[in-house]
């Protein structure tokens, strides 16, 4: 197995209520829950394939509690796969997304009960580095994006954010910062939808095999 590394940042936009459960390994709140997820490569290898500066985006729904050994949990994703890169690295984040070559991709992999496709298309991403907005594009077919939790009593110089996450989607360890929804549109095999509302968290990550 080729030894990698990737360091970067990630986030969802699901059709959960705000404060998904799902980040507190509870089921989500109407039972399923369709969600996107992007991950931003900004340093990373595979072996000698650089993967820095790219991008990955899953669609998909699950249903159950997937944390707690539920038999009757089912997740069905499918990848975008970031187009920027050419064929080596394309290959080397299919490997490592469809949690083929271990790490923490390769436990949340083993969630999967269904990969049903994976395409490759340019992922955009932008972030604030105060976390004040994130988001992403891929092509015409996905655009979601959300900004930072904030309210009444909250001080706007910090964010709403969880330590220990029960549920975390980038594996444990990780600060998640939350988010109120701005645009979730998304289409990719029949997990399309287009909803405002819901949950986001933004998380880093840092994976080793």
């Amino acid at each position: 197995m080729p030894d990698w590394h990737l360091r970067g940042e990630w986030f969802d936009v699901c059709s959960c209520a705000l404060p998904c459960p799902c980040t507190f390994a509870q089921a989500p709140t109407h039972g399923d829950c369709l969600f996107t997820l992007v991950w931003q490569v900004h340093e990373g290898h595979f072996g000698d394939v650089s993967l820095d500066g790219l991008g990955v985006v899953a669609l998909g729904e699950f249903a159950g509690n997937m944390w707690v050994g539920d038999p009757e949990a089912t997740m069905k994703v499918m990848l975008y796969i970031d187009a920027k890169g050419d064929r080596a690295q394309r290959d080397a984040l299919e490997q490592i997304f469809a949690g083929h070559v271990g790490g923490w991709p390769g436990q949340f992999g083993s969630l999967i009960s269904e990969l049903r496709e994976v395409r490759h298309a340019p992922v955009h991403f932008d972030a604030a580095e105060d976390l004040s907005y994130w988001r992403a594009r891929v092509d015409d077919k996905v655009s979601v994006g959300a900004t930072a939790l904030t309210g009444p009593t909250a001080d706007p110089s910090r964010r709403v954010q969880l330590v220990n996450a029960p549920g975390s989607e980038v594996g444990p360890g990780q600060i998640a910062t939350w988010g109120v929804v701005e645009s979730d549109r998304a289409e990719g095999f029949d997990f399309s939808h287009e909803y405002r509302g819901g949950s986001s968290k933004h998380f880093p990550f840092d994976w080793r095999p």
